[in-house]
Order: C-alpha cells, then structure tokens, then sequence
C-alpha cells in the first residue's frame, strides 16, 4: 500500500534497470493524463544530459487532498521516486513544486534529512494557486519566474522544459510509486482517491477494480443518485451504473457522490463557473467559449433555457473540444458534455422549467 507510513524514510535507491523495471509494471502516470512514465523518463534521458525532473504537487483540483496526503504522510518516499527517476536519466536537478500548506513544510523538512542528494540539486518550491497552474507546462512557466500559464501543444518539456532543458513533470503520487519500485518492492494494484463527502474529503486507497458502489457502501455514502469521477475535469456516472474504480475510471482520483436531492445540472454549473473563473485567458475558447458555456449551463441549471438555448449550449460544447492552446477549454467542454448524455431526462425536465431530484425529495 503505498500509503504505508512505514514508507516515510529516506531508502536511497537508484538503480539501473529502473527504466526497464517500469516498462515490464507498464506504470502510468496518476495525475490524470494516465501516460506510460518508462516512456517519457526515456525522452529525457535520450535529449541529453543536464535533464530535470519535477514533481507535480500542485494540486489545483479543488476536491483533490491524495497528493498533499502523500506529501505529508511519506515525503521520502516521494523523493526516493525523484532521485531514482533522475540517476535513471542523467538529470541534474530535482524540483518539488507544492502547495503551500503541510505538504510543503513535509517536503521541505524531509529534503534536509537525504543522504543521497549528492549528485543531484534538490530543490523545494512554492507552487502558484490555481486550478490551470497544475499543469505541467505550467508548473514549468512558474519554476521559470513566469506566470503560471500552460504553453501551447508545440514544442514539448522533453525537449525544451525548465531553463530550457529536457524535463519529465511527474505528479506525486506517479513518483511514489517509482519510489516503490526503485526500493524493490511490488507495484501495488491500487488506486488512490479522493472521496469528496458532505462531511469533507477522505483520502483512501483500495484495489483497481473496486466497484464505486462497494466503496461507497463501505464509507456510509450514498451515491445512488450517480457521482462526478475525475474532478472537476471528469465525467459522470448515471444511477446505479456498476463503475470499476481504475485509473482510467478516476483520472485524477476524485469520486464527488451526488446526494439524494442534489441536481447534476445545478453541481456542473457551478463546477463550469469555477473552470471559466481559473481560465488565463490567453485563447479564445477560453476568453469566450468558457463564459458563454458558464452562461448557458447556469440558465439551464435554473430552467430559464428554452430549446433554441439548449441547441446552443449543445454547439458551444461540440466547439469547444479539442480546441485552445490547452487542454482546459477542451476538457472543461466534455464534463459538460458528460452531465448531458448521463442526465438527458433531468435536462428536459429542467427545460420545461422543472427538476427531477428535487421533486424526488420533495415526493
């Protein structure tokens, strides 16, 4: 379990089979993006020597609390992934960027007690606030002295990344479980999560393949009316759909249950305000395709959008994917598109001015 508070000691271990030894597990990455990291370690370590690797402890997911956890449960262990990662690709520095809070104030105590940052420059930095500013590229653009903005889809970090050197930005629960493997232990078969409760989030650790419903049932939750999987960039999942907790399913390993009561299309439009709020700006899906989505679902979510509004709301979604120099308007775009397809007859009854859960309390 890589959450074991056994773990929290420095366990030195660079080896050099590492790189292999990842591509045998196939780990991929748990920040989200789900990438084989034998893949991308090894771009870095092919583009030269000089390379960096960072540590994504960002966080800018409001329902998310699994990295700080780990940040601040078993630090070593996350650095030991770091400096493992990095003896295996010939980098030079290792860079941990977290949010202010525990998880930095752990991370910092635990990079003054490693013995083996000899060869390597270990450094700890204060992440910028906001829910873009977890993105790699923009975890980059802040370790630069710039504003924390993703760069567009170009040029990769691989190539050119911190000070304009190869760099692999790796999320922290990715590097403890390199930790994991560099110290010869098994690839634990596990996902961690956040669960997002009424009473606050609840950080937990159960076996891929895990029904959502078991899960649930075992933490006196109630998610029979659906959930909202992967955070505010996720999808949702209908009434009584049998969901196997992966990390294809849970992305960045958040479940937000929707309570009896609770209406999806009022939940996703105020998650839809919050992603047209953190946008930078700098593309105009985002400077107009987002407000104009944050509009439409809002009106939708209060029953004021007739069916010209809905067919608009239904194209400015269809607009928005896969477009803008980042991954945000587009992702933003398909939760939208999620809570549609999943809820349609909670969207007509909210476009005939009504809204099924909350007649099903009421009743």
């Amino acid at each position: 379990m890589i959450l074991d508070p056994s773990h929290d000691r420095p366990h030195p271990c660079g080896r050099p089979d590492l790189l292999e030894l990842l591509r045998r597990t196939g780990l991929r990455g748990r920040g989200g993006a789900a990438r084989p990291v034998a893949a991308e370690l090894a771009r870095v370590r092919d583009a030269g020597a000089g390379g960096v690797v960072v540590v994504n402890g960002v966080e800018g997911e409001p329902l998310s609390r699994k990295d700080v956890t780990l940040l601040t449960a078993v630090p070593h262990l996350v650095l030991d992934g770091a400096l493992a990662a990095a003896a295996a690709v010939g980098a030079t520095d290792v860079v941990v960027c977290a949010a202010a809070g525990p998880g930095l104030e752990s991370v910092h105590r635990a990079a003054r007690e490693r013995p083996d940052a000899v060869h390597v420059a270990l450094h700890v930095v204060e992440a910028a606030p906001g829910f873009v500013a977890g993105q790699e590229s923009a975890v980059v653009a802040h370790l630069d002295g710039f504003a924390a903005r993703p760069r567009g889809t170009g040029v990769p970090l691989w190539r050119n990344g911190l000070g304009g050197r190869p760099t692999v930005v790796k999320n922290v629960e990715t590097l403890a479980r390199v930790g994991l493997l560099a110290r010869g232990g098994e690839l634990a078969d596990t996902v961690l999560l956040t669960l997002a409760t009424t009473t606050g989030p609840r950080v937990r650790e159960v076996p891929a393949g895990t029904g959502l419903g078991a899960l649930l049932d075992r933490e006196g939750v109630d998610g029979s009316a659906g959930a909202l999987l992967g955070g505010y960039h996720g999808t949702w999942t209908a009434p009584g759909e049998p969901v196997a907790l992966t990390v294809g399913t849970v992305r960045s390993g958040v479940v937000r249950p929707l309570l009896r009561g609770e209406c999806p299309l009022v939940v996703t439009a105020s998650v839809v305000g919050h992603l047209a709020a953190a946008s930078v700006r700098q593309c105009g899906p985002c400077t107009f395709g987002l407000p104009r989505l944050h509009q439409l679902r809002t009106a939708l979510a209060a029953g004021r959008l007739d069916t010209d509004g809905l067919h608009e709301l239904r194209r400015t979604v269809g607009l928005l994917v896969d477009r803008g120099a980042c991954h945000h308007p587009d992702a933003s775009a398909r939760t939208v598109a999620s809570v549609l397809v999943t809820f349609p007859a909670e969207v007509e009854a909210h476009r005939r001015g009504t809204c099924l859960a909350a007649r099903a309390v009421a009743a």
